[in-house]
């Protein structure tokens, strides 16, 4: 996060030239992504799906995807399932899954015993 913010304080110089400018502007948006991926996984309430987005260039992507490596696993299932179901539309209702994996278990005869 410390090299995020050092970008953000780059771009900011006044002399900072337009590479650095898109710089911060991506590190913002990164920082923006986890703010919201933290409040998505934090509130149990489904929240409407957003407009959809514009496409990010090669450093925004680069910026999103520094900071999605840091993310827990979990957190980020969390947030796939929130946004799934918020695109639902009202009133669906999903049945819940059952296990995909099962096993069969058979009756095995008895061992003899060597005398």
């Amino acid at each position: 996060m410390e090299s995020q913010l050092e970008t953000i304080r780059a771009a900011l110089m006044e002399d900072a030239d337009d590479e650095a400018r898109s710089a911060g502007a991506s590190a913002c948006r990164a920082i923006l992504a986890t703010l919201a991926l933290a409040e998505t996984t934090q509130s149990s309430a489904h929240s409407p799906p957003a407009s959809a987005p514009t496409l990010p260039n090669a450093a925004e992507l680069a910026a999103m995807l520094s900071v999605i490596k840091t993310v827990p696993v979990d957190q980020l299932l969390d947030l796939a399932i929130n946004r799934l179901r918020a695109a639902l539309p009202a009133g669906a209702v999903v049945a819940p899954s059952g296990p995909t994996l099962k096993f069969h278990l058979l009756p095995t005869p008895p061992m003899r015993r060597k005398p």
